[in-house]
């Protein structure tokens, strides 16, 4: 920008021509202005490998050899459950390292950072923009803080650490983001789902509210099974300690149902509360990553807990289904012994 301005005579103020001015405006955007940020959350279950990231990292840039690319730095952070956090400055320092490591993967943080020039721009000054996705949704308050200190100056809120995936643009032109959140789309609506191999414990999953309620319910049903049989005996049985009125007789069986059916009530909300903690809630879906060894190895030892968990399940499901029948059986016997 030497000997751009020229003033219009002696001891005149110089003037600015209007490229000029729109190249200065552009270079102070570029240094001090405020980038507009577009954050999309992926939900879904999918499965994710190695090689889907090296494919991820692949299509942006095909995407970004559209336009004249100045510079551009690749940061990607991954957590282990090792209370490990690997931090990588270049990609291929992150493509390069052994992940044949023992510690599973519990997110990955992938940041690329870029100036470019788009072709329709007037002035041929360099737009930043800058693209994370997030993987993982099992980061803890003080792991966000160390990403945050270790992968740049990422902001995390509540909706982003929960969902699956995200992906957040901080961008000037709204072409680029609009093109790079395509690219981010595309690539994740292609993954494969997580847990196909596990669809019945997707179904149990979805439906263990039911589940708990058809406990309580055969509970229920056990105890207004009891509650006919000593309805019978009541009234047919000479005891002693009963009255002989049968009024006083009906009042009695009456408030002895209530106590009946609310200790039925209270077991079976005790044993479905247990079904739901020590089994139900234990069941898992495979890990969502396959990147180290340790995730590798974990898949099996996922589907032989939820072996475990659903064996327990049908075991708790059949004891519910069967105490109707012991309640029968209980009640035919009260009837003989009293006979």
């Amino acid at each position: 920008m030497t000997n751009n301005i020229k003033p219009n005579s002696e001891n005149q103020v110089a003037v600015v021509d209007e490229n000029q001015m729109k190249q200065f405006q552009s270079l102070y955007y570029l240094i001090k202005g405020k980038r507009d940020t577009d954050i999309k959350l992926f939900t879904e279950n999918k499965q994710f490998e190695f090689s889907d990231i090296i494919e991820l990292n692949a299509k942006i840039y095909k995407k970004l050899e559209l336009h004249q690319l100045v510079t551009d730095i690749v940061n990607a952070t991954v957590g282990l459950d090792n209370k490990e956090i690997k931090s990588f400055g270049s990609w291929n320092e992150f493509v390069n390292t052994d992940w044949n490591i023992s510690p599973c993967t519990k997110y990955i943080s992938l940041e690329w950072d870029f100036n470019l020039i788009l072709p329709n721009q007037t002035h041929k000054v360099p737009q930043t923009h800058t693209l994370r996705v997030r993987i993982g949704n099992s980061l803890k308050p003080s792991e966000m803080i160390q990403v945050v200190f270790q992968g740049g100056n990422e902001e995390y809120d509540l909706d982003e650490a929960h969902a699956q995936m995200s992906c957040k643009i901080d961008f000037i032109n709204s072409q680029i983001c609009n093109e790079l959140k395509t690219v981010v789309s595309e690539w994740y609506d292609a993954l494969p789902n997580n847990s196909e191999d596990h669809k019945i414990i997707k179904f149990i999953l979805k439906n263990k509210v039911k589940f708990q309620n058809f406990i309580l319910l055969s509970f229920l049903t056990a105890g207004t099974l009891l509650v006919n049989y000593l309805f019978s005996i009541f009234y047919k049985a000479q005891i002693d300690f009963l009255p002989t009125d049968n009024n006083h007789k009906l009042f009695l069986f009456l408030t002895s149902s209530i106590v009946v059916l609310f200790i039925f009530y209270q077991i079976g909300s005790l044993y479905s509360d247990r079904m739901m903690r020590k089994q139900i809630g234990r069941l898992r879906r495979n890990p969502i990553f396959e990147f180290t060894k340790g995730d590798k190895n974990k898949f099996a030892d996922v589907a032989k807990e939820n072996k475990k968990h659903l064996v327990g399940l049908f075991k708790t499901i059949l004891i519910g289904i069967s105490i109707n029948g012991l309640s029968a059986l209980v009640g035919l016997i009260l009837g003989k012994l009293i006979e």
